[in-house]
């Protein structure tokens, strides 16, 4: 589980009752027609602009939030990497093929197998650049779609606003209902504005954050793939390894 995460749910779950026992902020009333408003009219607006595929993949980027992998940490990756490449130069670069195949979700096995098939650490670089490259960019994509959606949820927001108010225009000759009226109409944009703020905003961070640490990462694992195949001793390849963990 990521840490930062979880303090942040823990400060959130103290702060929030902590203010309305005390009478700083007011309690908030339950508004299905604000909710529903809200929360679908961003569903439906991100359906319709996001391909069926960065739909499902933001899903799944939700593990990006709060879980961390051991397969993705360099204190981990980095010792193995050290003792591939004792091992490569003993044996040659056949001992690439016991690599295991969990590091990094697979991708140190892809590039050990790019480089036990291509010979040509030219040609090992370019496909496996490419690789990284392409990875960005559908973490780029996915934190999009949250950034998207922290747009979207103020706006409906706010018509659900523009809604209720019409509604209390309409009842202006009963003043006893204008006040708790207005109060309702206002809690979509509260929703609004929460959802954004709490929730899309730092989940699109978090994502773009944990993509560029995965792609530092797999460019580490690169260079050590490469370093690997020019025939480099082992304290050589952890000295370039760990100047990327600085």
């Amino acid at each position: 589980m990521d840490l930062m995460s979880l303090a942040s749910l823990g400060i959130l779950a103290a702060i929030v009752p902590i203010l309305v026992l005390r009478g700083e902020i007011p309690p908030i009333p339950f508004n299905l027609h604000a909710l529903l408003l809200v929360v679908g009219g961003t569903a439906i607006a991100i359906l319709l602009n996001t391909p069926q595929k960065y739909i499902k993949k933001s899903l799944e980027g939700l593990k990006l939030v709060f879980f961390e992998g051991e397969e993705v940490s360099p204190e981990k990756i980095i010792p193995y990497m050290v003792e591939l490449a004792d091992n490569s130069r003993k044996n040659g670069l056949k001992a690439l093929k016991e690599t295991d195949e969990k590091i990094a979700y697979g991708f140190l096995k892809r590039c050990c197998d790019a480089a036990l098939e291509y010979g040509d650490s030219g040609f090992v670089k370019k496909t496996i650049e490419q690789e990284i490259n392409q990875s960005f960019d559908e973490y780029s994509e996915i934190s999009n779609v949250y950034r998207t959606m922290s747009i979207l949820s103020p706006m409906f927001g706010l018509i659900g606003t523009l809604i209720g108010i019409i509604g209390v225009l309409k009842e202006l000759s009963n003043p006893e209902t204008v006040g708790p009226a207005m109060a309702t109409a206002i809690t979509s944009a509260f929703y609004g504005i929460l959802l954004a703020n709490l929730v899309f905003v730092p989940m699109a961070g978090k994502i773009r954050s944990r993509g560029i640490m995965q792609i530092k990462l797999k460019t580490m694992i690169l260079e050590g793939i490469l370093e690997i195949m020019k025939g480099s001793v082992p304290l050589v390849v952890e000295r370039r390894l760990k100047s990327f963990n600085e």
